[in-house]
């Protein structure tokens, strides 16, 4: 039961933080007399985060008890929102959406989807039925904005978006981070709860820690060495590692040379570059390089992980390929200790497409105004504003949001995206709050309290430290006449289709079947649908489809077949969850290119190796380069709001190297604007040692223009970073947006 203690009203249970990949276990102290939360601790039975939590998860409190959140679907009446009943908002949406629709073709509908989907696994599990039902190419998400390098190295490499290789944090000797800082973000693409506190492990048991960042970071500070780089550089730094690895003899793949296709390629290209060259550029001196090229390759067992900051950059494919490249050559690709490949407790679904039919998920249709690719059934953010204004066959005339904030957290967000936004004939927003971009909408469908609904992770579960599953059952009862995520998404999917709602809750779950089976699922393969949906009668809404997924899992009873394995009536019984064991090599189930073999040298990746090399041998420019940071009381752009984290010192300041801020005149504490290709804002200067010349920095997450003078968020409104970031600018292969390195000037203000 979820229940443990009950005394009068008050009454402990059991859940997880919803505010950031690690899920962190939580228990919670909740009044059931008034629905209020009294205290928020960490779960110490939970086995993977051990009772670990950050002071994000207090905000569980201020999200649960927020009066801004929307509690009612509304439609904007005469430019102001107006609560109506579900069906009518329902019937609103549907209606509109399929007129455009028949007025513009089916392309004329774009759909954009936020990081809440990693996080609500109503929407994770229903979402697809709806684009289905939309048939239109024009889908956008966050996964353009941070993290396609990763997903695209993964296709490249190994033939698979879900083929991604994860830290196995816990029993590494020489753990490097590149482009991340996980005391403050809690780290990402690596579900690891605590991760200050196994960093500290590694150096406890006579381990190394190793920062690679252009920024003194948190994490740096912590770490056994810091090596400081220019932004942009980290390719070049790590095919100048690549080639000494080589060079010297220290290439040991160990058990997946068998796997390997493609090594005299990567040799090649990493000889082709100058040592010195690529120290000039990065600003990592030579001897460095050698150094950590031995230490690494010497080490028992290392690791090289990098997020953020090596994919939301101008070369973040090729840094990430050559991440990969440096753990597999130095053994420690699929090995304890090093990159491994997580099972999770089923099979991913998003993000999970694999080359099949010698056909790649890449590059399969473009976007109509600049021709830039698909990815996995995306088409980069980067074209959002494009798409939206120029006329012609295919221009976005309506919009669909969903757990996300496209006109602040996409760049040029505020600008030219916001624009265009606004002169959209239709908006949809599927959020909770009125916000940069909900404002513009025609419609808004809430979820209901995150806390009134099951909870489980759906995205996170091959990225996590340790094989493990977990469920949790609501913890308060879902206010009478709210609808949850999967009776939204189907609501509106079956007036789109002209079915039922029950019609369309069958159709998503025979979706995610055929999906299992695309992606060659040995339990479900063989299986007829009828026969696992029989199975799976006792459950409903997204729990039905949970129970799919853990049935169907490597750990599963196979709809009966393996009597012992797991299914939700059986992970109902674990409050805590279930810690199912440490990551396993398995090199061979995770390649799924033509000959079973890891491309070392991808062509659609070292097609980039020339714009490399031509960047590398330009002089430096008299500009400021501008990256982001992450802090551990924000996440994204819709935290700001909630008391218990707006308090201390301000944090939306631009940190500035001394030398720099001499230069120009600035003093600690000034107010300076910060001037880019795309837009200008206005910060206080925080004068820091801890940035390299030449580099400052801004968390990205601010600049909020709240609709009232009563919000949180006008009182520590900041600078909007993504104003500041230019659409123009992309790493090639995947593109990513470049939101660091931007080019800026930063002057003082009167």
């Amino acid at each position: 039961m979820n229940t443990a203690v009950a005394k009068n009203h008050i009454e402990t249970c059991y859940s997880m933080c919803p505010f950031c990949e690690q899920n962190c276990a939580t228990e919670l102290t909740v009044d059931r007399a008034s629905k209020r939360i009294v205290k928020v601790r960490g779960d110490k039975k939970d086995p993977l985060s051990k009772g670990y939590i950050c002071a994000k998860a207090h905000a569980i409190k201020d999200l649960h008890e927020d009066p801004k959140v929307l509690k009612q679907p509304h439609i904007k009446k005469n430019g102001k929102f107006v609560a109506v009943p579900w069906t009518q908002a329902l019937d609103f949406a549907a209606t509109r959406l399929k007129q455009v629709q028949a007025a513009h073709g089916k392309d004329s509908v774009a759909f954009f989807f936020g990081t809440g989907i990693a996080h609500i696994p109503g929407q994770a599990v229903f979402t697809s039925s709806l684009l289905t039902a939309l048939e239109t190419r024009q889908i956008y998400s966050t996964s353009s904005v941070d993290c396609h390098p990763h997903f695209l190295t993964a296709m490249a490499m190994f033939g698979g978006f879900a083929s991604l290789p994860v830290p196995d944090i816990d029993n590494s000797d020489y753990f490097v981070l590149l482009g991340a800082n996980p005391l403050q973000s809690n780290g990402s693409f690596m579900t690891a709860p605590g991760v200050s506190l196994r960093l500290k492990a590694i150096q406890a048991r006579g381990g190394k820690v190793v920062v690679i960042d252009p920024r003194r970071t948190e994490t740096a500070d912590k770490a056994d060495w810091h090596l400081s780089v220019n932004p942009g550089s980290d390719a070049a730094l790590l095919l100048a590692v690549i080639k000494i690895l080589f060079a010297d003899n220290l290439v040991n793949l160990r058990h997946i040379e068998e796997y390997a296709d493609n090594l005299d390629a990567l040799r090649k290209i990493a000889e082709a570059f100058s040592i010195e060259d690529a120290a000039a550029f990065s600003g990592v001196a030579a001897a460095d390089i050698h150094r950590f090229a031995h230490e690494f390759a010497a080490a028992n067992r290392a690791c090289i992980y990098g997020r953020i900051g090596s994919c939301m950059q101008e070369f973040g494919s090729l840094t990430n390929w050559l991440m990969v490249c440096v753990n597999a050559l130095t053994g420690n690709l699929d090995r304890a200790g090093g990159a491994m490949f997580p099972r999770g407790a089923f099979e991913a679904i998003l993000f999970s497409e694999r080359y099949q039919n010698d056909v790649m998920p890449y590059d399969r249709y473009h976007s109509r105004v600049r021709g830039l690719p698909e990815m996995g059934g995306q088409l980069p953010t980067a074209v959002l504003a494009e798409e939206m204004e120029q006329p012609g066959e295919g221009q976005i005339r309506a919009l669909v949001t969903m757990s996300g904030n496209p006109a602040m957290s996409l760049a040029n967000g505020g600008g030219r995206l916001t624009k265009a936004i606004e002169n959209l004939d239709f908006v949809v927003s599927l959020d909770i709050y009125i916000n940069e971009t909900s404002r513009h909408a025609d419609v808004i469908l809430p979820s209901p309290d995150h806390l009134s609904c099951s909870d489980f992770s759906v995205f996170f579960n091959f990225l996590m430290a340790r094989d493990y599953a977990r469920w949790y059952p609501p913890v308060f009862q879902r206010p009478e006449g709210a609808l949850t995520d999967g009776e939204i998404l189907c609501g509106l999917t079956a007036r789109i289709l002209g079915i039922t709602p029950e019609e369309a809750e069958l159709r998503a779950l025979e979706l995610l079947y055929e999906q299992l089976k695309s992606q060659g699922n040995p339990v479900v393969e063989n299986m007829a649908f009828d026969d696992i949906l029989r199975h799976l009668e006792g459950e409903r809404d997204q729990d039905r489809m949970y129970d799919f997924l853990v049935r169907s899992g490597s750990y599963g009873d196979h709809f009966g077949r393996n009597p012992e394995g797991l299914t939700l009536a059986k992970l109902k019984n674990y409050p805590h969850g279930i810690d199912i064991g440490a990551i396993k090599p398995r090199i061979a189930e995770m390649i799924h290119l033509p000959g079973g073999k890891i491309d070392f040298a991808p062509q659609l990746i070292v097609n980039d190796i020339p714009r490399l090399k031509s960047r590398v041998l330009e002089k430096s420019s008299d500009s400021l380069h501008l990256v982001g940071r992450r802090q551990i009381r924000s996440c994204k752009s819709w935290m700001n709001n909630f008391p218990s984290l707006g308090k201390g010192e301000e944090l939306c300041v631009l940190l500035i190297n001394p030398d720099d801020a001499c230069e120009r005149h600035i003093k600690d504490g000034d107010m300076v604007a910060i001037k880019s290709r795309t837009g200008e804002v206005r910060v206080r200067a925080a004068v820091s040692a801890e940035m390299r010349p030449g580099v400052v920095s801004l968390p990205h997450g601010w600049g909020h223009t709240p609709l009232d003078a009563s919000s949180q968020a006008r009182a520590e409104t900041g600078a909007n970073y993504n104003l500041l970031a230019d659409e123009e600018l992309i790493d090639a292969p995947s593109c990513i947006t470049r939101l660091n390195n931007i080019p800026v000037e930063v002057r003082p203000l009167a």
